[in-house]
C-alpha cells in the first residue's frame, strides 16, 4: 500500500505553501542561470525528492542546488542585479552576520519569514524563505574512512567559529583548541589532495556533514530531471550521486526521523510588524 504523505504537505497546509514559495525562488534562480549561461544542478535532499517523489520530500521545506566554483563565484557577482524584484541574494557581503561563508549562499524571498533552530534574533539579517546554493569543489579519490575522518574534524572546527556566538569560559578555551584543530587538519588535508588527481565532486569540506564525493564521470555531462512538474538540471547518474550522499536512499526513514527543518514559517509579513 502506497503511503499517504498528505499529513505532512497536503494541499493547503503551511508546509506545502512554503514548498511552493521555495519553488518560486528556484524557478527565478533557474531563469538567471539560463540567461547568463551559468551551470547548476539540483542536489542533496532536492535531488532525492525528485527521484523518490518527483518533487519535495514530503516533510522537507528547503531546496538545495550546487554550482561549480567558477559559476558559483560568477552568480555572486551578478546575481542581485539579475534577480527580479522581491528576491535577495544573501552572502556575508550583502548581509553581514548571516553566516553565508565558505561554500554557500542563499536566495531569499522578501516579505516572508523562515525561522530555523540556529537563527539568531540578536542579528538583523534576512530570514525569509530561501534556497541553498552550494559550491561544488573537486576532490581526489581517498578511502571513505579517511574522508570521513577529515571532513568530520574540519567541519566541527569550522562550525565552532561560525555558529557558536555565546561568550563563555568554555568557548574562550575552544577558540584556541578549534583554531589549532582547523589549521592542522585542513592543512594536512590540502597536503593529501595536492598529490592526488581530483576526479570527484562534493560541496566544500567545511560543509560536509555526511556523504562521500561522487566521481566526475557520474556527474557530468548533466542531465535533466522532473521536480514539481518542472524540468531541472541534475547529475548524469543520479543513483551514483545519491548513494554517495545518502547510501540506501530509497528506503524511507522511520516516522520519528521525518523532521521539518523550520520552527516557524510566515509567507506574507506585509501585514505584520516584524523588527528583526
Amino acid at each position: 500500500m502506497k503511503e499517504d504523505f498528505s499529513e505532512y504537505n497536503g494541499e493547503g497546509t503551511p508546509l506545502r505553501e512554503a514548498q511552493k514559495a521555495s519553488l518560486e525562488i528556484l524557478l527565478e534562480f533557474d531563469r538567471v542561470c539560463k540567461e547568463n549561461n551559468l551551470t547548476y544542478w539540483i542536489d542533496f535532499g532536492t535531488l532525492l525528492g525528485a527521484v523518490r517523489h518527483k518533487g519535495f520530500i514530503p516533510w522537507d521545506d528547503d531546496i538545495d542546488v550546487s554550482m561549480l566554483p567558477e559559476d558559483y563565484k560568477r552568480f555572486i557577482q551578478i546575481g542581485q542585479e539579475k534577480l527580479n524584484k522581491g528576491y535577495f541574494l544573501q552572502t556575508e557581503q550583502t548581509d553581514p552576520g548571516s553566516n553565508m561563508c565558505k561554500g554557500i549562499f542563499k536566495i531569499r524571498k522578501d516579505d516572508t519569514l523562515y525561522i530555523h533552530d540556529f537563527d539568531d534574533f540578536r542579528k538583523d539579517y534576512h530570514k525569509g524563505v530561501s534556497i541553498d546554493v552550494f559550491e561544488d569543489v573537486p576532490y581526489p579519490t581517498v578511502s571513505k574512512g579517511l574522508f570521513k575522518f577529515f571532513s568530520k574534524r574540519i567541519n566541527k572546527a569550522f562550525g565552532f567559529f561560525h555558529y557558536n556566538p555565546r561568550i563563555s569560559f568554555k568557548n574562550f578555551i575552544g577558540c584556541f583548541v578549534f583554531q589549532a584543530s582547523y589549521l592542522f587538519f585542513k592543512g594536512l588535508w590540502l597536503l593529501i589532495c595536492a598529490f592526488k588527481k581530483k576526479n570527484r565532486q562534493l560541496t566544500s569540506i567545511e560543509r560536509v556533514l555526511y556523504g562521500y564525493p561522487t566521481l566526475k564521470t557520474d556527474m557530468f555531462p548533466l542531465g535533466d530531471i522532473e521536480f514539481e512538474n518542472h524540468m531541472f538540471p541534475a547529475p548524469k547518474n543520479t543513483d551514483a550521486r545519491l548513494k554517495c550522499v545518502f547510501g540506501d536512499y530509497m528506503t524511507l526513514p522511520p516516522v520519528e526521523k521525518r523532521r521539518i527543518h523550520s520552527k516557524y514559517i510566515c509567507l506574507d509579513t506585509t501585514g505584520n510588524y516584524v523588527n528583526l
